[in-house]
């Protein structure tokens, strides 16, 4: 389901809105979980992101539920960002982040 080769796509929403820094971690979370042997992966993958200013960083919290799991990655702030959640769903053509 999550072949690394497959092409990948962002709605508009998360190409205006979401640094391109955080939509290739987001890939990277994705093809890492799905390298871990152990953990089938859904096929919507649930990605939530929350700034704390006064620590200057940007907390992504990575989910799916069935089977249930939830990373917490932290990394600096380095742009304005706003608190906003993306979805990754795997569609047959492809695999696209949605932003909610």
């Amino acid at each position: 389901m999550f072949n690394t080769k497959e092409n990948r796509y962002v709605t508009r929403g998360v190409n205006e809105q979401v640094p391109k820094e955080i939509q290739l971690r987001c890939w990277q979370l994705i093809d890492e979980k799905g390298k871990q042997s152990e953990n089938q992966m859904d096929y919507l993958q649930i990605f939530e992101f929350n700034r704390d200013d006064h620590r200057g960083t940007l907390t992504i919290i990575h989910r799916q539920e069935k089977p249930f799991f939830i990373d917490y990655h932290e990394c600096r702030i380095t742009k304005d960002l706003t608190n906003f959640q993306v979805k990754k769903l795997n569609e047959e053509k492809g695999r696209i982040l949605i932003l909610f």
